[in-house]
């Protein structure tokens, strides 16, 4: 049966024409789903009794079912395993950027069950592959954990399991649902989708004047380096990258993130100077992640190698920023997430 949530308004109101209904019941039908959240058809008491019964009969309300809910101990990050229709496992994070209920709220969603990049990084790499999520198992991600948290998310960023860019069309319908003033009513300016350099797609995303953020993931300076820690870079290349930067901006009107996860060997002087080199008429923004314990046996950089390196991008003249990990005792960090129930399905 189809979810409801993988509908577009336009396709709402397509069905409620089809239906001989108002086209104005399509925006109160979003309204009940995403800013009033009800977990069932029989709350959308503005609905008749008939329309509401017809579409329980024809419609999911819910994609997901909660599986488990973990709760960091050191700063107050959750996260939560879903269970999607067809038995496989997706993880969401909610990250309390001031250790509390009251501060600054972002939620971090999955746009795929598991992920083809093979990243060395990246624990969801190692689940492979499974398959693209529905527009309405993404939404549902944000339904659900403001329904089980009671905590309303500012921020929304497509940087759970997942390459956003290789589910295009889905994760531009789930962005556009996210941003509706009558849906979750969150800006484009604080709605962020993540990619490691899916390049044809990013050109795809300008053109199409896209509004949100892009943060595009880059992690090494070298490209033999980084095919090596990213496949990525063999069909799309950092270089190719920088050139389209160079010769197109996005929509938004805020600065490309660059992001990069900090290794103690791609952080010297000679990284910032390509970086420099690369990058050097482009809109961007710097965004250093200290790489979290994982499966790569890469080593961490210590403090001082990470501030020594902050030093030395200082050449570049853009914004630099180093993210503060959340949730590494749930294994809810970058890089972390792994559907570590769906590996637990597959080993027993």
């Amino acid at each position: 049966m189809t979810c409801i949530k993988d509908l577009s308004l336009e396709d709402a109101e397509a069905l409620f024409a089809e239906w001989g209904e108002k086209p104005f019941r399509a925006r109160q039908l979003f309204v009940w789903l995403y800013e009033k959240n009800v977990a069932s058809f029989a709350e959308m008491t503005t609905f008749s009794k008939v329309l509401r019964a017809r579409l329980d009969a024809e419609f999911e309300i819910n994609a997901l079912a909660l599986e488990d809910r973990l709760v960091s101990a050191i700063d107050g990050t959750e996260k939560y395993l879903f269970r999607t229709s067809d038995g496989n496992f997706i993880e969401s994070v909610l990250i309390k950027r001031d250790g509390d209920d009251g501060g600054r709220l972002t939620e971090c969603i999955s746009s795929q069950v598991g992920c083809a990049m093979g990243c060395a990084f990246c624990s969801t790499a190692r689940m492979g592959f499974v398959r693209n999520l529905t527009t309405g198992e993404i939404v549902d991600q944000i339904c659900q954990v403001r329904r089980i948290s009671g905590l309303i998310n500012h921020n929304v960023v497509f940087m759970g399991m997942g390459e956003p860019l290789l589910n295009y069309d889905a994760v531009m319908k789930a962005a556009a649902i996210i941003n509706y003033s009558f849906g979750f009513h969150v800006s484009v300016r604080r709605i962020t989708i993540s990619t490691c350099g899916i390049t044809p797609a990013i050109e795809r995303y300008i053109d199409e004047r896209r509004p949100y953020n892009l943060a595009i993931s880059l992690n090494d300076t070298l490209p033999e380096a980084r095919r090596r820690n990213m496949p990525v870079e063999g069909a799309y290349p950092i270089a190719g990258i920088s050139r389209l930067l160079d010769e197109k901006a996005p929509a938004s009107r805020n600065r490309v993130t660059l992001e990069y996860v900090m290794r103690k060997d791609n952080i010297g002087a000679d990284d910032a100077r390509r970086l420099k080199s690369l990058f050097r008429a482009s809109w961007i923004k710097l965004n250093l992640i200290p790489l979290n314990p994982g499966a790569s046996g890469a080593e961490a950089p210590t403090e001082v190698e990470i501030a020594r390196f902050v030093t030395e991008l200082e050449i570049m003249n853009v914004p630099v920023t180093v993210r503060k990990s959340f949730g590494s005792d749930i294994a809810g960090a970058c890089g972390q997430l792994s559907g570590a129930r769906y590996h637990q399905q597959i080993a027993g």
